[in-house]
């Protein structure tokens, strides 16, 4: 299964609950070499704004997830196999629960107390689904599968 393919588009309407720098940060990851890499180069390679994701990875840095030198052949590389790290930890790291739980899934407010959209139960439930599933699927799990020819995948 691959999840992603291609820079994931912007709507009004936050239906998946992932937040642009959670999406940016996952499609960074997805295939990520075990050789030191710029923010920079992964930024064009990926089709990503090249600030965000020099921002993006010095936070995911901070929290351990990726591991960054300096100087020539410097950059960041990941501090543990990519079938190590769940998508709930890039997430947890970059946006607390705190902040994605109560939001409108309509509007970018808080969602939540007197006044509940009428998505706000589904939204809800749709959050705890979307949750569960990061916490099982790793960066490998995002990594691009080869395509094996039938004949080899018999021998």
């Amino acid at each position: 299964m691959r999840l992603l393919s291609g820079p994931i588009p912007d709507n009004k309407i936050r239906i998946t609950g992932l937040s642009t720098t959670v999406r940016h940060a996952l499609q960074a990851l997805a295939g990520m070499r075990v050789r030191a890499q710029r923010a920079g180069d992964v930024a064009r390679r990926r089709g990503l704004p090249e600030a965000a994701l020099s921002k993006i990875f010095q936070r995911l840095a901070k929290f351990g997830l990726l591991e960054s030198r300096r100087g020539p052949g410097g950059g960041y590389r990941l501090a543990r196999s990519p079938a190590e790290t769940s998508l709930a930890a890039v997430a947890d790291a970059l946006e607390p629960s705190d902040r994605r739980h109560g939001r409108c899934l309509i509007e970018d407010r808080p969602c939540g107390g007197g006044a509940v959209c009428a998505l706000h139960e589904a939204g809800v439930a749709a959050e705890a689904q979307l949750r569960g599933a990061m916490s099982s699927l790793t960066l490998a799990d995002l990594a691009p599968r080869r395509r094996v020819a039938a004949g080899r995948a018999a021998k």
